[in-house]
């Protein structure tokens, strides 16, 4: 048993090594690949690109901030802008750039600059600001603000726990999208041109004379897959390491929404004799993973009940709205599980007929 168990691994293993090192020499594979990742790594540098962008923001609330957000702007080396509640200065804040501090005027303002009395400032910065950054984004200001009204400025942060919720609209949007991207569009795609491929060159049927069977071909296939996607997620997150919160559920959706994408590919890749019969499905699947975030996270305006409970209990929606909630300061468990389930019932769906197609095509 253990003998036997060790030959069909060891012929999983096989077939995915030889076709990862061969999805690198097959051109319409390796363009494959390479397009989707040009697809992720543009979007992935912007942070890398703004981070040159460093110009210390401040996002201002108060009785009447635009005076003071207007003469920061004016000022060399500074940038502010203002906004009309907190929970707007939270959501500015939490946008992913870096550099970037909330600060709420008290309601008494333009008396102290006038009477050139002490001001105390309230700031709030996001969780993933060092503390030597708050320090220096606390001086920074304290120094320009006390410039433009001679007033002694004292600014204390009062939150530096600031996190991104659902109404966020920020480099998480893009971060969550292209992980998403990352996690189904390649798999997708790869997959099902594995398989074909061996039909098309007539390469299937020799192997399926030698020792190996169908069942280890496709899980072999599947490997690859998850190889590949796992490269393009590792490269996503990488990127955005600062602003991930809970590590547990975005490492478990991750693996989740690969599984979901591997074993619709591995079907599409059953079902279908060569490429041009799977493209239209492989397509309709790639806009099924990429719609619903799209219309979750980007998407402002209000959609018909039954429509919007749809979009969001498709799988590649879950995925969404479990990466986001990952970002966030706290994680609604119950929801998160309810996600998760749903996503783990679509597997289990597509587990069960990639079976019923393997036992098909071995009669």
């Amino acid at each position: 048993m253990a003998a036997r168990k060790s030959r069909h691994l060891n012929m999983i293993f096989a077939i995915a090594q030889k076709d990862i090192s061969l999805a690198l020499k097959d051109r319409m594979i390796l363009g494959v690949i390479i397009g989707v990742f040009l697809l992720i790594l543009p979007s992935q540098l912007l942070p890398i690109i703004l981070k040159n962008e460093s110009t210390p923001l401040a996002v201002i609330y108060g009785l009447e901030p635009t005076a003071i957000a207007n003469g920061l702007t004016h000022l060399p080396d500074t940038s502010a802008f203002s906004v009309k509640s907190v929970p707007d200065l939270r959501d500015e804040i939490a946008s992913g750039r870096s550099s970037i501090i909330g600060l709420v005027l008290p309601e008494d303002f333009s008396v102290r600059v006038a009477t050139k009395e002490k001001i105390n400032i309230d700031a709030y910065v996001t969780h993933w600001t060092e503390p030597e950054d708050a320090s220096q984004l606390e001086e920074h200001f304290e120094n320009k603000i006390n410039e433009l009204t001679g007033s002694p400025i004292d600014i204390t942060i009062v939150d530096d726990q600031v996190y991104p919720d659902e109404d966020t609209r920020g480099l998480q949007v893009m971060f969550i999208l292209q992980l998403i991207n990352a996690v189904m569009t390649i798999t997708l795609i790869l997959v099902p041109q594995l398989i074909i491929t061996e039909k098309e060159t007539h390469t299937l049927d020799a192997l399926l004379v030698s020792p190996a069977t169908l069942t280890e071909l496709v899980i072999g296939k599947g490997l690859v897959g998850i190889f590949y996607a796992a490269i393009a997620v590792s490269i996503v997150i990488s990127m955005n390491m600062k602003i991930i919160a809970h590590w547990p559920l975005l490492i478990v959706t991750v693996f989740s929404g690969i599984i979901l994408a591997v074993l619709t590919g591995l079907l599409i890749g059953l079902l279908f004799g060569n490429y041009q019969q799977a493209t239209i499905t492989m397509w309709f699947f790639g806009l099924l993973a990429i719609a619903p975030p799209f219309i979750i996270l980007i998407l402002t305006a209000e959609l018909p009940g039954i429509l919007d409970t749809i979009i969001n209990w498709v799988p590649s929606g879950q995925l969404a709205n479990l990466f986001l909630m990952s970002l966030m300061k706290s994680v609604e468990k119950q929801t998160a599980f309810l996600g998760l389930a749903s996503i783990w019932v679509v597997n289990l769906i597509l587990f069960g007929l990639t079976l019923w197609q393997i036992k098909r095509q071995m009669k």
